[in-house]
């Protein structure tokens, strides 16, 4: 007897044993995995500073020649200067009241910035109304002193400022569907209406050759505009297809190709356009938490002279690059969170990438001269898919600089619904001490639309996010695949043919027997 209830007391212990185990796999399998940053050593890539001004609402900002960073503080209606090396602040009270979207620094040590004031309203998205009263504002430096220069169409809200090689000031008149410029040397100020009824425009830049490239953020299109002929073409961006579709393109830049490059505010990418041939890339940034925004909402676009497309993600809360001849994205974090809303963009003399934040009422500096070291290598580029198809395919993971942690694999997919692919890795966590060959598996949904896509695979860091893009063509042909349904009848009639045979034999022998 003794003997027996000790057996059966090892048994009991371990019976509870392994419901313990079992718990416990559930309760890690219930939570998501923490990861933790990798030990790689990264440089301290971002620096924020706290502004004097309590909710100031920094918004629009640049850099002068000589490095000093100036932004606008549009509900403390002030104009403040930074300087990097000394870290102090100095802000000037502005004459009047208005939400501050674009700033500039020309040439001769002037400041100039919009301002528009609508029904009392001073904070970012609430003065977007028609009806107010719109300025364009030079600050002088060296005399302290403002001057107003007001446009003429009412409700016009003048947003974004560009300057042309003869010192003129452009601006894109976002509600009043104009252009305007204001020439100081003579005291004149002009407008162009734009042919698409509101049209929104928003970002503006001039290419190389002196033509003035401006987004249509509300008609989803590009327009140029000739200054010496007064002429302007419009190009419409993608298709009325789901992964073409350009729903709110506001930051704008030319390249030296002269391809177009726009930052999607209703949307998680930045766009390539090409308007010889109208083609539409859309290259897409990593998705936020879903707990914090659903698309990163990518707003200023600027490119550097390594050909660099710099954006900044509002949703995303970060500040990142696509480097379009290595392939290669890579997305700095910003320390505060979970949304700072970074909305525009501004380089420093040296390279570094400046960015306001007006939810946490500090302005912000990425250092991009620092190195990022590891790195996805992707011997296929380019994938021709059918719906609903799987794919296994494999990439390389490795780092420049040793380290004793992991990164994180993902992905991202320009589309509005990232449930249209999926991708399972071995390992999803591969360590960065060595080269790592990833195995992928690939699934498109049945329900996804045929089109151009691209696929971005990602290794988070924790303060930055490194990725390879894939061209991705989706067919209309039904991959050779069963579909679910397709599947579990073929299991169905697989264990019923037997069942049936079963029963048709036993019937005959029963009849046999009598």
């Amino acid at each position: 007897m003794p003997g027996k209830r000790t057996r059966n007391r090892a048994r009991c212990s371990l019976v509870v044993f392994l419901l313990l185990i079992g718990l416990g796999s559930l309760m890690i399998l219930s939570y998501p995995t923490v990861v933790e940053s990798s030990s790689i050593s990264l440089p301290k890539y971002v620096d924020e500073y706290q502004i004097p001004t309590l909710n100031s609402a920094p918004l629009a900002i640049t850099v002068d020649r000589s490095g000093m960073v100036w932004f606008t503080e549009s509900n403390a209606s002030k104009i403040a200067q930074f300087d990097p090396r000394s870290k102090i602040f100095h802000e000037y009270s502005v004459p009047g009241v208005g939400d501050m979207w674009g700033v500039i620094a020309d040439p001769r040590g002037y400041i100039w910035f919009t301002q528009y004031s609508g029904k009392g309203s001073v904070n970012p998205g609430g003065a977007i109304v028609q009806g107010g009263s719109g300025r364009i504002v030079r600050f002088d430096i060296t005399t302290k002193n403002f001057t107003s220069i007001s446009i003429p169409t009412l409700g016009s809200f003048a947003l974004r400022l560009a300057l042309d090689q003869q010192g003129r000031v452009w601006f894109t008149e976002l509600l009043g569907n104009r252009i305007g410029v204001y020439d100081p040397s003579a005291a004149r100020l002009q407008e162009y209406s734009v042919p698409t009824n509101s049209s929104g425009p928003a970002g503006l830049i001039f290419d190389n050759r002196g033509m003035l490239w401006f987004s249509e953020s509300y008609a989803r299109q590009v327009g140029r505009f000739d200054p010496q002929s007064q002429s302007f073409i419009e190009y419409r961006l993608g298709a009325e297809t789901a992964s073409q579709i350009v729903s709110s393109p506001v930051g704008i830049a030319v390249d030296n190709a002269r391809n177009v490059w726009v930052a999607d505010h209703g949307g998680n990418w930045i766009v390539e356009f090409n308007p010889t041939t109208r083609a539409t890339v859309k290259y897409p940034t990593h998705f936020p938490p879903k707990d914090v925004y659903s698309i990163s909402l990518v707003n200023d676009l600027l490119i550097d002279n390594e050909g660099r497309v710099w954006f900044c993600e509002h949703g995303g809360n970060s500040v990142g690059y696509y480097a379009p001849r290595a392939n290669r994205m890579v997305e700095y974090r910003i320390p505060t969170g979970p949304i700072s809303t970074t909305l525009w963009l501004a380089f420093a003399p040296n390279g570094d990438v400046w960015f306001t934040e007006w939810s946490s009422n500090k302005i912000g500096v990425v250092h991009a001269d620092l190195s990022v070291p590891p790195s996805l290598s992707v011997p296929q580029n380019h994938f021709e898919l059918s719906i609903g198809e799987k794919r296994a395919f494999s990439f390389t993971v490795a780092s420049s600089q040793p380290a004793t942690d992991n990164g994180t694999l993902s992905y991202s997919w320009s589309s509005y619904n990232p449930r249209e692919i999926s991708i399972g890795f071995t390992p999803t966590y591969p360590p960065l001490d060595t080269q790592v060959q990833v195995q992928a598996q690939l699934t498109l949904s049945n329900r996804i639309s045929p089109g151009n896509y691209t696929l971005a695979l990602e290794m988070d860091l924790g303060d930055v996010i490194v990725s390879s893009m894939v061209e991705t063509v989706v067919s209309s042909t039904q991959s050779s695949a069963l579909s679910p349904i397709t599947t579990e009848l073929v299991l169905w009639v697989a264990l019923l043919v037997p069942l049936a045979a079963i029963v048709v034999i036993a019937t005959r022998r029963i009849r046999r027997s009598a």
